[in-house]
């Protein structure tokens, strides 16, 4: 089963660098794929990240003389143009960003969740998933699928602020983006068998079930309470609902911490 999950993720970062590959040459001739001048578009910056972070894993696996080095270089510079482009975007005055420019940012959300993939592939480059209760990597993970989450009510509800959109409506996280994301999360999950995630998983259909209420609930819990409440975004600002969202992630995550914790003890008795 585990070598079949690290197959499915292997099939789907192929899938994600053939499709950022023909993106970015989309972006290059000039009629990138679903590109509109008053929503959210995927940024040839976002496609760059996306076949770096996959093109490195698919090399580690086939290269045998692929140089570490070049893994760790080409994810601080992922990281690290990730973080400038959310200083630029957060300290740009609004009179210098040009909604007319074909240069399109990647959204402040997008990148924090490349900064946290980056952080976790330098981790995962150094040393493989460590069993103890600390389950950093599933943390990290968890922790980029954040942004997907808040951009999925931007999306049902129609608030520009969740999308992580800025003066320029094409800055932002589209469907189109969030598909290659979605992608790029299972793929990191399916290639790494050592997540404690999985080890919890395995403990039967409890568990299973278990987790996938906790998981899902941190999306379905804002959503219930918007639908309730109704939707008013004249302020364009967050609202309850971002912290009814962070209130199910810390407890998703929370939830994995204690049961890391009490794997850990039973372990130690043993």
């Amino acid at each position: 089963m585990e070598k079949r999950l690290v197959q499915w993720g292997e099939i789907l970062d192929i899938l994600i660098l053939v499709g950022s590959c023909l993106s970015i040459v989309a972006w290059i001739v000039g009629v990138p794929f679903f590109y509109k001048i008053d929503g959210p578009v995927i940024s040839i910056f976002t496609l760059i990240s996306l076949f770096f972070i996959v093109a490195l894993r698919l090399a580690t696996r086939h290269f045998q003389l692929w140089p570490f080095t070049a893994n760790l270089a080409f994810l601080m510079i992922v990281g690290g143009g990730n973080i400038s482009s959310i200083l630029m975007l957060l300290s740009a005055p609004a009179v210098h960003i040009n909604p007319k420019s074909s240069l399109v940012m990647t959204s402040v959300f997008t990148s924090i969740g490349f900064i946290f993939f980056s952080f976790y592939e330098i981790l995962l480059y150094l040393r493989k998933t460590p069993e103890r209760s600390w389950i950093l990597d599933d943390i990290l993970i968890h922790l980029a699928l954040v942004p997907g989450g808040l951009s999925l009510i931007g999306h049902l509800f129609q608030n520009p602020t969740y999308l992580s959109m800025t003066i320029d409506p094409r800055v932002g996280i589209s469907l189109f983006e969030m598909a290659f994301m979605g992608l790029l999360a299972l793929s990191t999950i399916f290639s790494n068998p050592n997540l404690f995630l999985w080890k919890f998983l395995k403990g039967g259909l409890g568990n299973q079930l278990t987790f996938l209420g906790l998981f899902m609930n941190q999306y379905i819990a804002p959503i219930i309470y918007l639908w309730l409440v109704g939707a008013n975004w004249q302020s364009e600002s967050f609202g309850p609902e971002l912290f009814i969202f962070l209130a199910g992630v810390i407890a998703t995550l929370g939830f994995l911490l204690f049961q890391a914790k009490v794997d850990e003890s039973k372990s130690s008795l043993t």
